[in-house]
């Protein structure tokens, strides 16, 4: 049954038009709307950028619904002059649990959309996270550390990193180009190659939340997006790497919904790497003048000498299982 699954102003658009939204019609809808640009120092003689994160604030955003057009076109007609009769519009999309106000943007041809029998709509969103509460992440889904973002696990939201995200994290970020001379009349060009400096780097973590119901789904995926733009740097722990890396939040693609049965949302989260984002490959431990390594009294423990994100020194006590990292910036971390 197609009726009762989308409502705009108060109408069921598939028994007073004869429309309904298509499989994967409402991807860019429920995907989460973008940052506005910030404002950023960048450094030549440093990795990345110093940005302005004081304020951080949604964007205004564009999204497309596909809809299938069913019975007679002259409905559908009344639908597309509904749509251009004012600005905005209340979407309640029943069949997903998420209410829209909406403005229409763009539309296709009236006769290439008869043909084909379905239509993509464009409309702008300019009222995200509108009237919005927090509420707490519940989830079901075992708990991991594999990511964490500000010490919090990414399971707590329900969620997983999945296929593809490290590749992204451990990616070499673009170079930054140093002082180049090209004299007309000498051969080549004179380039500063004496230091190398890398640019900020926007990497993109694909993710797979799922959740019991469909209101437990927008619970956790609207405290997630809250979290991640709220004022100042995130960090982003990958336990693999055992390296935070500060971001932002960029903006977010929605690749696959299922709001009913099996209830999941895969999505792409886009984060600008600022600093830190060099891969650590060495390790340093404790050790006396003469090169012998130290251990606590129990002599289970070495001490493992690191930089945090903030390139200050950690102390960091491991075995086999458990680690106990102490770092500059305050932080006590237990890992397992």
């Amino acid at each position: 049954m197609m009726s009762g699954k989308l409502y705009i102003d108060g109408y069921d658009v598939y028994k007073q038009y004869g429309v309904y939204v298509t499989d994967g019609g409402w991807n860019t809808l429920v995907a989460m709307p973008p940052l506005k640009d910030v404002e950023k120092n960048d450094w030549q003689d440093e990795d990345g950028i110093e940005a302005d994160l004081s304020n951080p604030v949604l964007n205004t955003r564009e999204v497309s619904i596909t809809f299938a057009i069913s019975g007679v076109f002259s409905r559908y007609y009344e639908f597309i002059d509904m749509l251009s009769d004012g600005s905005y519009h209340v979407f309640d999309c029943a069949f997903i649990g998420r209410k829209y106000t909406l403005r229409l943007v763009s539309q296709s041809n009236r006769e290439y959309a008869v043909t084909l029998g379905r239509e993509t709509l464009k409309f702008a969103d300019d009222y995200p996270l509108d009237g919005y509460t927090y509420k707490a992440p519940v989830s079901y889904i075992a708990a991991s550390d594999d990511y964490l973002i500000d010490d919090v696990p990414l399971t707590n939201y329900g969620a997983r990193v999945i296929s593809g995200s490290f590749a992204e994290v451990i990616k070499t970020a673009a170079v930054k180009q140093n002082m180049l001379r090209n004299i007309k009349t000498k051969t080549g060009a004179i380039y500063d190659g004496k230091n190398v400096f890398f640019k900020a780097k926007d990497v993109k973590l694909n993710i797979l939340m799922r959740a019991d119901s469909v209101e437990q789904l927008w619970r956790n995926y609207d405290a997630l997006l809250y979290d991640l733009i709220q004022p100042n740097e995130r960090t982003l722990w990958v336990k693999e790497l055992e390296q935070d890396f500060p971001f932002y939040y960029k903006s977010c693609s929605v690749s696959e919904f299922f709001p009913d049965d099996r209830i999941w949302l895969k999505f792409t989260l886009t984060l600008c790497f600022t600093r830190d984002f060099r891969i650590d490959e060495s390790g340093t431990v404790l050790a006396s003048e003469d090169g012998i390594v130290i251990f606590t009294e129990n002599d289970v423990y070495a001490i493992d000498l690191m930089l945090d994100s903030y390139s200050y020194v950690s102390m960091r006590f491991v075995n086999n299982k458990q680690t106990l990292r102490l770092t500059a910036n305050g932080n006590l971390r237990f890992n397992n």
